[in-house]
């Protein structure tokens, strides 16, 4: 029984109907995108768009969810990565639970688990 119902899971996310969601960062000075991010999450598929970034470049930094809650950066990071404007990036190994942050400038692991902390509810 337990296989069936894990084989029903399956097909269901396989025909799309795990609709998944979606993060957004955006942050704006004075009327000006600092950072603008998305990433799209479905399944076990995490896709990372950097959109704007004030440098040209979108810094990512992915945590564990209980890092960022508590505001320790859990060094080392699960992953860090940076991309220009207008590139998109596909991650399959992360855990259903990560947590990130997106900065115009690379920032410590402590800095990204203290902003996610600090929006978490």
């Amino acid at each position: 029984m337990n296989k069936l119902i894990l084989l029903c899971s399956l097909l269901l996310v396989l025909t799309g109907c795990d609709r998944g969601r979606t993060i957004v960062m955006h942050s704006m000075v004075d009327g000006v995108d600092v950072i603008d991010s998305q990433i799209r999450i479905v399944g076990p598929l995490a896709t990372f768009r950097c959109l704007r970034s004030k440098s040209g470049v979108c810094h990512y930094t992915v945590l564990p969810r209980s890092c960022a809650t508590s505001g320790n950066g859990c060094n080392p990071p699960l992953t860090t990565f940076s991309m220009r404007e207008g590139d998109t990036l596909m991650v399959t190994q992360l855990p259903a639970d990560f947590a990130s942050c997106v900065t115009a400038k690379a920032a410590a692991a402590a800095e990204c688990a203290q902003q996610v902390a600090s929006i978490s509810p």
